[in-house]
């Protein structure tokens, strides 16, 4: 699939049949808007406004990570990046069209990495474009006429202002081409997700070191955009059958970028971040779970027939009646968020009620109760949920979360997952940002993992159990 970034001015792409707006979720957050999926001569396509429809987030609080991530859960295998861009070349008047070969990042504090502490790599940035993503963009932007250039270095400043022309000056000095604000790191990120990546900036002005643009504005940039935009639909339509198959292999090894960039010692990985990376779309080999690292399966005692015959149930209480188990259980649980920022942990009715406020207490955090419809006083938010046979419902109280608390999902058992996903919607709801969803007892046969990963929701158990 190729993926479409669009810069300032294209805020939609025309001409793709079966279109539809899809909202992505990622373990990073929302993307900077839904995702416009279809298809054109026979190509699925993927496009992405990077400021929102509208121009609504700057280059600064663009979230690059859910933004790189979104593409690649969606299947992304190509990325045609388009930036507007300032000139820092007499020979680049606005209106050319350059694909650079190269980037100097200047940006300062933003997200540039999908590794983090306890799981370390570092990918070759040495030639950051695919030249063979390139060389589609070089064949469309000749077909869509115009001024073009091929290869040429893009400064990456941290914006939203404009450079000082002593600023300016300087960059030239450095021998750079042209000057924009987003394209790093959207193209560290596309390498470290394994896609293929290739810009193409399009000169809107001569930056303020040019004598007669000494005084760049948004107004004057802003009339170039409507030029290079009906351009650059033109050079989109052209490129997509030129990327239409993406090869096995490709031959620069942007599809094998991590090869040998992860460093961290298998042993020494974290788990959580190696589950969040590979919700993420990233390709990150895990290592089975130990079966039972706290000695809690002896704890739990196996019910047959219950609820109904053939299920072999698993029962929590045992273990919350052994104080020295019980104990282990919640400090195996909680000892894994000490240090992060946990704002709530949202506990699942009713054994997640026991679990969850033991560990709110441990980490001094809040409790959010995720009860079955109908237990909460006042104003509640609700999801449903399928069950084998009909639905059923659970709710949070309606100020019990606010947007972008961080938070913990707890029960005791992941079976098929159905609850636990209605409580991450709920949290979602309130724009919440789901940490991990945790259980004391996992059933692997029946999928509950799976699922919860598919939202995007990182998943950690302490034993595991065969069959259902």
């Amino acid at each position: 699939m190729l993926g479409i970034i669009g810069g300032s001015g294209i805020y939609e792409l025309e001409g793709l049949k079966n279109a539809q707006w899809q909202e992505v979720d990622t373990p990073f957050g929302k993307p900077s808007d839904a995702v416009l999926v279809g298809e054109l001569d026979g190509v699925k396509v993927a496009f992405l406004p990077r400021h929102g429809r509208g121009h609504r987030i700057p280059p600064t609080l663009l979230n690059v990570r859910a933004n790189i991530s979104a593409l690649k859960q969606l299947g992304v295998t190509d990325i045609i990046a388009l930036s507007a861009v300032g000139s820092l070349k007499e020979d680049l008047p606005p209106g050319t069209f350059v694909v650079v070969d190269q980037f100097i990042d200047l940006t300062r504090g933003r997200q540039s990495t999908f590794f983090d502490e306890g799981l370390v790599a570092h990918v070759s940035m040495a030639h950051p474009v695919c030249s063979r993503v390139g060389d589609a963009a070089e064949t469309a932007a000749k077909g869509a006429g115009g001024a073009f250039r091929r290869g040429g270095t893009y400064v990456c400043m941290e914006g939203p202002q404009f450079s000082s022309k002593a600023e300016s000056n300087i960059y030239r000095s450095w021998g750079a081409h042209v000057i924009g604000m987003t394209n790093m790191p959207e193209a560290k990120l596309a390498r470290e997700a394994e896609i293929c990546f290739a810009t193409v900036a399009m000169v809107t002005d001569f930056d303020c070191w040019h004598p007669d643009h000494d005084a760049v504005t948004a107004a004057q940039v802003a009339a170039t955009f409507t030029q290079n935009a009906n351009r650059a639909r033109e050079l989109v339509r052209r490129v997509i059958p030129l990327l239409g198959k993406h090869p096995e292999r490709c031959p620069k090894g942007c599809d094998r970028a991590l090869d040998s960039a992860v460093l961290t010692a298998p042993q020494a990985r974290d788990e959580l971040r190696q589950r969040l990376l590979q919700a993420a779309g990233l390709r990150i080999e895990i290592a089975p779970a130990k079966h039972d690292p706290h000695g809690l399966q002896k704890l739990i005692r196996t019910v047959p027939d219950f609820p109904k015959k053939g299920i072999q149930f698993r029962d929590i209480t045992t273990l919350l009646e052994d104080g020295p188990g019980f104990k282990r259980a919640v400090r195996a649980l909680a000892e894994r968020y000490k240090g992060q920022r946990i704002d709530k942990i949202m506990g699942i009715d009713a054994r997640g009620f026991i679990l969850g406020g033991a560990m709110a207490y441990e980490l001094g955090c809040g409790f959010a109760p995720v009860r079955k419809k109908g237990k909460l006083p006042g104003a509640t938010l609700r999801m449903e949920y399928a069950l084998e046979y009909g639905t059923d419902a659970v709710e949070i109280r309606e100020e019990g979360l606010e947007r972008g608390e961080r938070v913990v999902i707890v029960d005791d058992l992941i079976a098929t997952g159905g609850t636990a996903e209605a409580a991450i919607k709920l949290a979602r709801m309130k724009e919440a940002v789901v940490v991990e969803t945790c259980f004391v007892i996992e059933l692997p046969d029946l999928g509950g993992r799976k699922r919860l990963e598919a939202t995007g929701a990182p998943v950690h158990s302490l034993v595991t159990f065969e069959g259902d």
